[in-house]
């Protein structure tokens, strides 16, 4: 399947009419069925598990959507993660585990597991089991199995959770979304088949969805604040009629605008596989990590006092935008691996 644009057009509207009904942690699960049967969880589920293939393109624009509605689901590390299980998972599962993601009624998510993780199978046996912790899961609380990725290398380790899997702490700074870290207790592993540069193919694709949920975030508060300078008055007339205002309202439109172009290019290369594409949706996540968050602070700034209330709920996406940073294994993370890339590091 090959979307068009006009067909991204069409699923984001069905998308966001679907979504006018806010599905925040810890609700989200009991509704999730009903918005995967729209497809969105199938996006990058191979066409052979009767899912749609690639389609990259398609799955950003649902990252953005659901960043913009704030909702509640780990997508762009489910889309991630479904992306390596229904592909490269040897034991005779693909298929099923595909239909439950596709279905809704499975929900895997990304565990990059700290400096500290030993995987290893016991004394006489062949099994790997996984003892340490991983920071920062976006549906810690929620998910359903856990897709591990060591320190280094190029492993993928499943693990399905269990009573080996806890939460070790919940991070409450985002509070549309449960984030927390998860201990491992000698839980048990299946590696995955995944040919070489599989894993960085799969950090590719969830950096960019995690730039998609910032970038959708930042679409609906700049529409917010567009709205907003157009009622407010000062001085007898609109604040939207200032060229102090006009004139930040259009940069920080030309920058989404930027940002939201080398995110779709990406999403194009990595869908046809090109040989540029990691570096595109390198270049697509430092740009959105680095641009996002001045631009978000300053439409908070832009709204004035209520702008700063927590009823007005700005501050919310601005949270969420700081943690998709943060997911991505930190906002220099990017950087570093264009300059590696590029062949800039000594």
């Amino acid at each position: 399947m090959t979307t068009t644009r006009d067909d991204l057009l069409a699923m984001a509207a069905t998308l966001r009419k679907a979504l006018d009904t806010p599905a925040a942690f810890p609700q989200w699960r009991a509704q999730w069925p009903a918005l995967a049967e729209l497809g969105i969880a199938g996006f990058c589920v191979p066409e052979d598990c009767e899912g749609f293939g690639a389609e990259v393109p398609a799955a950003l624009m649902a990252a953005r959507e659901l960043g913009a509605a704030l909702h509640g689901s780990p997508y762009p590390a489910l889309v991630a993660a479904s992306y390596a299980l229904t592909r490269w998972r040897g034991d005779g599962q693909r298929q099923p585990v595909a239909a439950e993601i596709s279905s809704g009624t499975h929900v895997p998510t990304l565990a990059f597991l700290g400096p500290g993780a030993v995987v290893a199978p016991p004394d006489g046996g062949v099994i790997p089991l996984v003892h340490g912790r991983a920071h920062l899961v976006a549906g810690a609380v929620s998910a359903d199995s856990f897709l591990a990725l060591p320190p280094g290398g190029d492993t993928l380790l499943l693990i399905l959770r269990d009573e080996t899997c806890t939460v070790a702490r919940v991070h409450e700074f985002d509070v549309t979304r449960d984030i927390g870290d998860v201990d491992f207790g000698g839980a048990t592993a299946v590696p995955l088949k995944a040919p070489p540069g599989g894993r960085a193919r799969v950090e590719r694709l969830h950096g960019l969805l995690l730039a998609g949920d910032t970038l959708g975030g930042l679409s609906r508060m700049l529409d917010r604040t567009v709205g907003y300078a157009a009622q407010r008055e000062a001085f007898g007339k609109a604040i939207g009629g200032y060229q102090a205002v006009q004139h930040r309202l259009v940069d920080h439109t030309i920058a989404l605008r930027g940002m939201s172009l080398l995110a779709d290019e990406a999403a194009t290369q990595l869908a046809a596989e090109a040989p540029g594409a990691d570096r595109a949706a390198l270049l697509a996540a430092a740009s959105v990590t680095a641009g996002a968050l001045p631009l978000l602070h300053d439409l908070v700034q832009l709204t004035g006092a209520i702008g700063f209330t927590w009823e007005y709920g700005l501050h919310l996406h601005e949270r969420r935008a700081h943690l998709d940073a943060r997911l991505g294994r930190g906002p220099r993370q990017a950087r570093r691996l264009l300059a590696e890339g590029e062949g800039w590091t000594c």
